[in-house]
């Protein structure tokens, strides 16, 4: 019996695992070298308006996008402009890590392979209109949680770089670099770059996922943004064009007469560069995949005694798994709608190679659908308990509109709090979402969907004078604090403020108005000490903690610069 043989029954096998995981839409490629031998769509690509999910369809291909990343950066290698294992430094001089140890050290092959010790840092891109050269500008301020390659830490944010660095060393974007070294001679016409750009094509794939307590279906929101292309994951394609990707892997980089891609270059991206801690077999005893590692842009495994190169790919109500065997020339990609059911690609991705070579199915769909169970009573439990740790009869410290103003962070930007209707205001990127009061100091943040979990937690902290200057947030991995911003006088008001003052010692004491608009104090045998606003008229510098500068006013003219410490109120009266 051929391989192709042993497919024969798959439509029904999968008609019967979509109802059980009540999938919305499922497409299929699979191929045996050169030749596609099943490329199909079962469901719909559109759940309410019941369009068929078909070999047309556009579905987003999310961390599958790495791959191709990674052998765009390769040509650059094989070009000679680049190299794996040669600190990034030697090629790009104004690189910038948060250590020297990064800085002088990093290579091509540690960003690509997630080995660099630093934590997911999404949120600098997401929603952030983020370019490869912004993040590539700022990668000094992700701050490691490990060791260069001392473990495998997955980070979206490092493909970004990658991104930057083919710009730079190939003079050509890496959308430009994959559409017409990779894509266009692969035959590839139908795959793009980013989702929001096709909400008005007719094929396009959307997202679905269950309702919390019930198996009903729900659409996600699909709206246009600014984002460019993301590097770490925003690729479109269909099964079709994912058939000929996959036949392109299989056959060693051939597409029909033409070498798309080198065998040698292929063969650098499965090369193990960091392990990957194999939990299925710790922590459930399933023994067919082995000696999972990362190479760059996909990992390699050993399943069932045969080497399986792969990649999933995830966002929001899509989920996707490319992969190939390159020993048989074997190529499977499985494209699943639905957030409900996502671990049901792995479920069709490894029975199509088991029925390819002729094994025995391995009881993946028992054994993931009855996780899924299992962690939406879990999930449920949890979310029942969620304001457990919240302290009753707790009053913030400070009147509400002390907590309102504009607070920064290098990496991430800046979250505007305001007052509106006796009510904190929490706005930040597209978001705009009521602050509530948790207890004490914390205001918790809630999207308005019931079937949303994300919330936001602000703990806000006070200085040395009691004043609220910064607030401490979870973002992802890290805990985060954004400060708050120095208040914005309208110039004319920093002008005014300018002039002589006299201490009751008979110090001549100056404020500056320097052309670009700052404030600065000169004090005779001192330092200039630059003014830093924290609210209206009121100043702080960092030479003198624990005092604050205030400019009185009467009948329109300022009379007096005043300094408060903890001594008391100093009167400097305006000569």
């Amino acid at each position: 019996m051929t391989p192709l043989d042993r497919l024969e029954g798959f439509d029904d096998s999968i008609a019967a695992l979509m109802t059980q995981w009540n999938a919305p839409g499922l497409g299929v490629a699979v191929v045996i070298g050169d030749t596609p031998v099943l490329t199909r769509g079962y469901g719909f690509r559109d759940y309410d308006k019941r369009l068929p999910f078909d070999t047309s369809t556009r579905f987003p291909i999310a961390s599958n996008t790495k791959l191709f990343v990674a052998l765009a950066a390769g040509m650059l290698v094989e070009d000679g402009k680049l190299a794996f294992d040669e600190p990034l430094c030697t090629y790009l001089p104004d690189l910038r890590f948060h250590n020297d140890i990064l800085t002088r050290c990093v290579t091509l092959r540690d960003l690509l392979a997630h080995r660099t010790g630093i934590t997911r840092h999404d949120m600098m891109t997401y929603g952030a209109a983020a370019t490869p050269k912004h993040v590539f500008d700022r990668l000094h301020l992700m701050k490691p949680s490990a060791g260069l390659r001392e473990t495998f830490i997955y980070n979206n944010v490092m493909y970004y770089a990658v991104a930057h660095i083919i710009e730079r060393l190939g003079c050509m974007s890496w959308t430009d670099t994959v559409r017409e070294r990779i894509l266009e001679p692969s035959g590839m016409h139908d795959t793009s770059f980013l989702y929001a750009d096709l909400l008005d094509h007719p094929d396009l794939a959307i997202g679905y996922t269950e309702y919390r307590d019930s198996h009903a279906l729900r659409k996600l929101p699909t709206k246009r943004t600014s984002d460019p292309p993301w590097p770490s994951g925003s690729m479109v394609s269909t099964p079709a064009d994912m058939s000929r990707w996959l036949s392109v892997l299989a056959s060693e980089g051939m597409a029909g007469d033409t070498q798309v891609l080198s065998k040698r270059l292929l063969r650098d991206t499965m090369a193990p560069a960091i392990p990957i801690q194999n939990v299925a077999t710790e922590q459930f005893g399933w023994w067919e995949v082995l000696n999972a590692a990362y190479g760059l842009g996909r990992q390699t495994e050993v399943y069932r005694g045969h080497l399986l190169a792969s990649h999933g790919g995830d966002i929001s109500g899509f989920h996707s798994k490319l992969s190939v065997m390159p020993k048989e020339g074997f190529g499977v990609g499985v494209f699943v709608i639905g957030d409900h059911c996502a671990a049901l690609r792995d479920v069709v991705h490894y029975q199509l190679y088991e029925r390819l070579l002729g094994l025995d199915i391995t009881p993946w769909n028992e054994r993931l659908f009855g996780l899924l169970e299992s962690g939406r009573r879990a999930i449920s439990a949890a979310r029942s308990t969620r304001h457990d740790d919240r302290i009753e009869q707790t009053s913030p410290s400070h009147p509400l509109r002390d907590y309102a103003g504009d607070f920064a962070h290098e990496a991430y930007g800046t979250v505007s709090i305001a007052v509106e209707n006796d009510q904190l205001r929490f706005r930040f990127r597209h978001q705009d979402l009521a602050l509530k009061h948790y207890h004490y100091d914390r205001f918790d943040a809630e999207t308005e969907d019931p079937e949303d979990d994300a919330r936001w937690r602000i703990n806000f902290q006070s200085d040395h004078e009691g004043e609220l200057d910064r607030f401490v947030t979870k973002i992802v991995e890290n805990e985060v604090v954004f400060m708050r911003k120095e208040f914005a006088h309208a110039p004319e008001t920093l002008q005014r403020l300018a002039g002589r003052y006299e201490t009751a010692a008979g110090v001549c004491a100056e404020v500056l108005h320097r052309d670009d608009g700052s404030l600065w104090l000169r004090v005779p045998g001192q330092r200039d000490a630059r003014l830093i606003a924290s609210r209206e008229r009121v100043f702080r510098i960092a030479s003198a903690p624990g005092s604050t500068f205030e400019f009185l006013e009467r009948d329109g003219e300022i009379t007096s610069l005043d300094q408060l410490t903890g001594a008391g109120r100093f009167v400097i009266p305006r000569l």
